[in-house]
């Protein structure tokens, strides 16, 4: 299976626990990137008052978002549909039923009374020595100029060609096939969208730490640590209504919101979950 059928099925063993039914709402942000800001970021919140984050600028299937979508497309939706958008090879929906498997992984970790650790650093807790070879999936511009000052030799992988270059402690590459020589490798949570992620972990699977990290990466982890991730550095909403507030403010999450890292040798496992939010419905 892949670690997008996992994240289905997951996500659907959730919808069932937490008897959640409906969609309560869907921002979407506008699509144009300000030329002042690094990211914008979407919410779907459930009728139980989880949400999840999706990043909105995904390139030519969102820009037309605000115009194929009117908010009210999604206020009563039922989870399972939005939750369906994850299927699509559309990025723009993809990130939309993404967003909604966050939701329901809040969700459940709540009732169960797990409580995600709180971040130590915005890459998945890993620190960098002399010695190491570091594998990136995404560009981090500021661990870049960290790891060149260090000169610790970098191997970017990249989807354009026109940013191939080959170094000796700097190296751009299209072949997933390049972070095979790499002991340590971070990646965005955005390969979870354009179904690469299952190759990159395959590719990386030699490393002995390996980080899925931003604010979108609120999902259940399962799929991923099986597959040898180490850890998972993201965000979850704790105020959906004072995040939704925010963000058509135009302003950052801030303290509605909290950053994690979930070690895998600290996680419980989602077994462990399930039995606990079983044990906790019973009680109340």
């Amino acid at each position: 299976m892949s670690v997008k059928s996992e994240l289905l099925d997951l996500a659907e063993t959730a919808v069932a626990i937490c008897g959640i039914e409906t969609v309560r709402d869907v921002y979407l942000p506008d699509p144009e990137p300000a030329p002042d800001k690094e990211a914008e970021f979407g919410i779907v919140t459930l009728d139980d008052g989880s949400a999840g984050l999706y990043f909105a600028w995904l390139g030519e299937g969102q820009e037309d978002m605000d115009t194929r979508y009117a908010p009210e497309h999604f206020r009563g939706m039922p989870v399972r549909e939005l939750l369906a958008y994850y299927r699509s090879d559309d990025p723009a929906k993809c990130s939309l039923g993404l967003a909604t498997i966050n939701a329901l992984t809040s969700s459940l970790f709540r009732r169960a009374g797990y409580v995600r650790p709180p971040a130590g650093n915005s890459l998945g807790g890993m620190q960098f020595e002399n010695g190491d070879r570091v594998g990136m999936v995404g560009y981090f511009p500021s661990l870049v100029e960290k790891l060149r000052e260090r000169r610790i030799p970098l191997t970017v992988l990249e989807k354009k060609s026109e940013y191939v270059e080959e170094g000796e402690l700097f190296r751009v590459t299209l072949d997933p096939a390049g972070l095979g020589d790499c002991n340590k490798v971070v990646s965005t949570a955005s390969t979870l969208l354009n179904n690469s992620i299952d190759e990159i972990l395959a590719a990386a699977s030699g490393a002995e730490e390996l980080a899925i990290i931003g604010p979108t990466a609120g999902f259940f982890p399962d799929p991923l640590f099986k597959r040898g991730v180490t850890a998972i550095g993201g965000s979850e909403v704790i105020d959906a209504a004072l995040a939704l507030q925010r963000l058509k403010a135009d302003e950052r999450v801030g303290d509605a919101g909290r950053k994690f890292v979930i070690m895998a040798r600290d996680y419980p496992g989602i077994e462990s979950i399930l039995r606990d939010c079983g044990k906790r419905r019973r009680i109340v």
